[in-house]
């Protein structure tokens, strides 16, 4: 058996149990959502509920199986298998969700034994992005569905413009989510067992709201990237927003992001100045903090301001800012970029001060800011490392983030759709606590997400796509029937259009003075064919490609999308075909 998230114990008996043989279906503590897993996956099964307990229980016949205790580690579950029933036990309602999600994993036919089980990182989240890429309500369920089954208990959201916030007008993109939508979101994610932890960025970050006229007296001194710190109407209007936030995830009470990070215009204006860079930063977070503590909210941050990670501040001023730690839990961002410096020198400082710290790895959004294909070998490795630490300095939770825009005015990143490879190798590594072999995770998970293994040459563009690219002649004759192995295949022919993007750069360079004037004969028939060729091959790959992203995303995310992935190409393309039919043979 190829489980994802590997399970802690297994021990095996003799004897194989159908599962297609399993008449009756008991249980105690699942709610309405979990029971209908079980129904879709298992439709003829009769179904009773009992009032007590943590249990589910299928049997072929009328005699069930004693049960266990699970034990008390996080989400602590215990499955027996026998020939003719399995049983799953928990102390908790959610041990008993994650114990339902390796049970719909099993194959039809599934060895004896009994499996003990537990998460290695109690708050195992995923940082889902929406700058870049807005699912459609409904594909957004379908993605909560898929990080339940991966045993992910917890969302950072970061909403940004792509919700229609009744108390600042133009603040969200036309076909932004309504509160309507993100209540029914809320909802869903709740009966999931998925914490929603929203985001709400309360100091930079903010071009996407005083981009506009109506916002721009709160700009620090002029500057849209960032709030006037000492604003009072730039805090009242922070903490409308994040009220309506706290409203719309009503079921999800515990935790609050307030961003906090990369603020490079502290101290700027007279007012802000009078409190220095690090006193106006603390005088901003404070306000921001005591009000969330105020609505019953924990309040999260991100910390590299207080370890200076960009030099904004003096020595003197970064320390000061360490205050913040001990009233807000501070979220460590370290994504190993390229694969290296997978460290964090900051973390035994912080924990020796007695600050509460969640470590944050990166599953998307960090080795290219306009890739469609996030690497595994890169990604994981970080990940991988960020579990090891958190296991050993027994952090709560640990993030995988995925950056979909790495600024508002930056072009949207890898999808969340194509990057599910790095999610779930999260996923796995944060439940585990364990590294797994990167081709044969995508073997397993493969099987498990689409139902069959891909190409080889896909295989390779998931680990490393800059060192395996996968060029549109790769989607001949492929099948895109199955929805989300033909996004990921497209994704990844996406990315790859660099390879004709650097041809054409290439010639223009090698050609440079002679395009538009005079070449050899031969070289100027070749060239005035093969525009021609590639600009129809780019053209019937954007009618490939367009309507599976609208069955993903919403439309302002798809046209961003295709205009920066094709239009700078489609540019170079004709550019050179213009020069070449002005080029004289010679």
């Amino acid at each position: 058996m190829n489980l994802i998230p590997s399970v802690r114990s297994r021990i095996s008996v003799p004897g194989m149990c159908s599962l297609e043989s399993l008449k009756k279906f008991r249980c105690a503590g699942l709610n309405a959502t979990a029971a209908g897993l079980v129904a879709e996956r298992f439709p003829k099964l009769a179904a009773s509920h009992d009032k007590k307990g943590f249990f589910a229980e299928f049997t072929a016949s009328a005699k069930g199986l004693s049960p266990l205790d699970a034990g008390n580690g996080s989400d602590a579950y215990v499955l027996q298998i026998t020939e003719k029933a399995i049983r799953i036990d928990a102390n908790t309602a959610s041990g008993l969700f994650y114990g339902l999600q390796t049970f719909l994993q099993l194959p039809a036919s599934t060895p004896c034994g009994t499996i003990r089980d537990e998460a290695s990182i109690p708050i195992r989240m995923i940082h889902w992005d929406l700058k870049g890429y807005q699912p459609t309500v409904k594909a957004f369920l379908e993605e909560l569905k898929i990080l339940a089954s991966f045993k992910i208990n917890a969302i950072l959201l970061e909403i940004e413009d792509k919700y229609a916030y009744r108390c600042a007008p133009e603040a969200g993109v036309p076909d932004a989510y309504t509160f309507r939508d993100l209540r029914k979101i809320s909802r869903a994610a709740a009966d999931l067992h998925i914490m929603i932890v929203p985001k709400l960025q309360c100091l930079a970050h903010v071009d996407y709201l005083l981009k506009h006229k109506r916002y721009h007296a709160l700009r620090e001194a002029g500057y849209s990237f960032q709030y006037c710190a000492t604003n009072p109407d730039a805090q009242k209007l922070w903490n409308a927003m994040a009220d309506e936030l706290i409203e719309c995830f009503a079921e999800h009470k515990q935790y609050f992001h307030i961003g906090a990070d990369e603020t490079d215009h502290l101290g700027v204006c007279p007012e802000c100045r009078k409190l220095g860079k690090g006193g106006s930063y603390i005088y901003k977070l404070e306000r921001s903090i005591d009000h969330l503590i105020s609505r019953g909210r924990t309040p999260v941050m991100w910390e590299d301001i207080l370890r200076n990670a960009h030099n904004n501040l003096s020595p003197e001023e970064a320390r000061q800012c360490w205050s913040l730690g001990k009233k807000a839990v501070l979220m460590y961002w370290a994504y190993g970029y390229g694969g290296k410096n997978n460290t964090f020198p900051s973390l035994k400082s912080y924990l020796a001060e007695g600050m509460r710290v969640w470590g944050a790895s990166g599953f998307a959004g960090c080795d290219n800011w306009a890739g469609s294909l996030p690497p595994l070998d890169f990604r994981g490795a970080n990940i991988d490392a960020w579990t090891k630490s958190a296991i050993e300095e027994k952090l709560e939770c640990v993030v995988a983030t995925g950056w979909t825009r790495i600024a508002s005015a930056d072009c949207p990143a890898e999808p969340q759709e194509s990057s599910w490879f790095t999610i779930l190798y999260a996923a796995a590594s944060m439940w585990s606590g364990t590294p797994r072999d990167f081709t044969k995770f995508i073997y397993d998970l493969s099987l498990l997400l689409y139902g069959e293994i891909p190409e080889p040459e896909l295989v390779e563009a998931v680990r490393h796509i800059s060192k395996a690219p996968y060029r549109l002649e790769s989607l001949a004759d492929k099948d895109f029937s199955n929805r989300r192995l033909a996004f990921l295949r497209l994704a990844a022919a996406a990315e790859s259009l660099s390879v004709e993007r650097d041809l054409f750069c290439n010639w223009n360079q090698y050609f440079f003075g002679k395009l538009g004037k005079s070449l050899a004969d031969y070289r100027v028939n070749y060239m005035n064919r093969y525009p021609v060729l590639r600009a129809e091959k780019i053209q019937a790959f954007k009618k490939q490609i367009l309507p599976v992203l609208r069955e993903f995303y919403a439309e302002t995310t798809v046209a961003d999308f295709m205009n920066t992935r094709f239009g700078y190409l489609e540019k170079i393309i004709a550019d050179t075909a213009a020069l070449v039919r002005k080029t004289k043979k010679c």
